[in-house]
């Protein structure tokens, strides 16, 4: 059975190639038993998705401005969520 350190490297090599089933099934084995190495995998695999549309949309203009991505209701919820959070830490 492969330990934590083992189930890492397996995730970050398993984006940059296909792992074989051997790898595959044991990664599969101790990611359903362990919580924290399923955790890393989630992790790591949405970065790599969040990379590659950020890749594939760089060709796309895009503002500079990350307010300019949000619509006014988002930017006032927004603003209003670190309103009341900032109220409830006053002293």
């Amino acid at each position: 059975m492969l330990n934590c350190k083992d189930v890492t490297r397996l995730i970050s090599e398993g984006l940059d190639h296909r792992l074989s089933m051997w790898q595959r099934m044991n990664l599969r084995l101790h990611v359903m038993m362990c919580g924290a190495c399923s955790a890393y995998k989630r992790q790591v695999e949405g970065l790599h998705r969040l990379f590659s549309l950020r890749r594939h949309s760089s060709t796309q203009t895009m503002p500079t401005d990350p307010a300019a991505r949000l619509s006014p209701e988002r930017r006032a919820h927004i603003k209003h969520l670190l309103e009341a959070e900032s109220s409830s830490h006053a002293p």
